[in-house]
């Protein structure tokens, strides 16, 4: 009798294991991502007048959209620096440092002096929260995706690993609806002192976040490795850059295209729609966070696919649907109406960026071996995220003030996902090959 009790006690515990692993690393992975997008989306509005005046505004946006694109040149570091500690001491621990970083950095930029008040310092205080930001953000991902597909079962990484991208449109949701309450309390005075509320407001996100991420266990994977080893590799990136460069180069082709439909739709759209087209902030910013809360849907039903047709089939799909999408967004977006931008946006995050981002974390981790899979699955993340995600918005600022409309961006979304189709083909004739240790 006693015999047949310890199997079920251990179930019940490997379930309540789980359900904190997924409370852990959605709710840590939406508070560093709403995080990231509240300097977006405030930049998009009034950042640029604040720490870079001057009488043109367009190149006071570029500049807060060039800040934006600093906190992205930190995120490679950041996976190579969290990387390296998360294989060698563990997942929980990293990720728990790599979120203390990004709240502090994100509460000290609400508190910080503009231009006005200290001159230049200012916007090198900015610079410097923003680093900050990127190297915490550089560690986030790889690790909370670790925690949940290390410890999901044969069959199911795809949905397990998919929860974690949950965070992106869900920071964008959290990021949107704070950002409208902060326009809707401070009203004309948001200028002043209302763009500071939406970052102080994180400083309640992170204790939640951290007393949940305190709770959870190391994972399995990571420990039984660590058992077997005689000692962690000296340099995890030396080994993940010598003997997975092609890996890292796949992964970079097929996350680009998401990159930039998910920036276009989250930072560059606001200006866009605002500035260019003579929307209401407001109204935009609710748009924008409707269209995140059905994508927090879509994306394990993604998922659950990934898991049944196979994960870089999900891919090679994302990537045709991404070149067809892309000239229909601005289509609709310059309508200037509201109903058929909240198609545009839903469309873009619910389906296309679903269909390229649920399916990563279980198709780049399959690729790194346990001792060096915290650093390869980052870099495989952060590079693209980087490269493409952090300079789309300043990129496609310029476009627009060179042709006056969004044709180069089209072709710049379109050339990214035939890339993408490529690379996706490259991870099926590696398919069947062992990731070297």
């Amino acid at each position: 009798m006693t015999s047949t009790n310890i199997p079920v006690q251990r179930t019940a515990a490997d379930k309540s294991q789980i359900r904190k692993i997924i409370a852990s690393s959605l709710v840590g992975t939406v508070l560093e991502y709403y995080e990231f997008f509240v300097y977006g989306t405030v930049a998009a509005l009034v950042l640029g007048g604040l720490f870079f005046p001057g009488e043109d505004p367009l190149v006071g946006t570029l500049a807060a959209f060039a800040t934006f694109a600093v906190g992205f040149v930190a995120r490679p570091f950041g996976s190579v620096l969290f990387g390296h500690f998360g294989d060698k001491l563990g997942r929980k621990a990293t990720l728990v440092t790599s979120l203390l970083l990004m709240g502090g950095s994100t509460v000290a930029i609400g508190l910080l002096p503009t231009y006005e008040a200290i001159g230049v310092a200012a916007p090198i205080l900015l610079v410097t929260m923003r680093l900050i930001q990127g190297l915490a953000l550089g560690g986030e991902w790889g690790g909370a995706a670790l925690m949940l597909v290390e410890n999901a079962k044969p069959g199911k990484r795809g949905l397990m690993g998919s929860i974690v991208m949950i965070g992106v449109p869900g920071g964008l949701v959290l990021a949107s609806l704070v950002t409208s309450l902060a326009i809707w309390v401070s009203g004309d005075q948001f200028a002043v002192w209302g763009w500071r509320l939406p970052f102080l407001v994180s400083a309640l996100l992170l204790a939640v976040a951290l007393f949940i991420r305190l709770s959870v266990s190391e994972t399995p994977e990571f420990l039984e490795a660590k058992a077997k080893q005689d000692a962690a590799p000296k340099a995890p990136v030396g080994l993940v850059v010598r003997h997975h460069w092609k890996d890292l180069f796949l992964a970079f082709g097929v996350a680009a295209p998401g990159n930039a439909i998910f920036f276009i739709i989250a930072t560059f759209t606001v200006n866009y729609a605002t500035a260019g087209l003579g929307l209401d902030k407001g109204a935009v910013l609710i748009v924008q966070g409707i269209a995140g809360l059905i994508y927090c849907g879509t994306i394990p039903l993604v998922g659950l696919l990934a898991d049944r047709i196979g994960l870089w089939q999900t891919e090679l799909i994302g990537a045709i649907c991404a070149g067809v999408f892309i000239p229909l967004y601005f289509l609709m977006i310059n309508t200037k109406s509201l109903g058929l931008m909240l198609v545009a946006m839903t469309l873009g995050m619910a389906g296309v960026h679903a269909l390229l981002q649920a399916p990563q974390a279980a198709l780049f981790s399959s690729r790194f071996p346990v001792p060096v899979r915290y650093t390869g699955i980052a870099m495989s993340q952060a590079l693209p995220t980087t490269v493409v995600g952090g300079t789309v918005a300043l990129v496609a600022t310029w476009f627009v003030s060179l042709t006056g409309d969004a044709s180069l961006i089209i072709y710049y979304v379109i050339g990214l996902s035939v890339l993408a189709a490529a690379c996706a083909l490259g991870f099926a004739r590696r398919a069947n090959t062992e990731p070297s240790a």
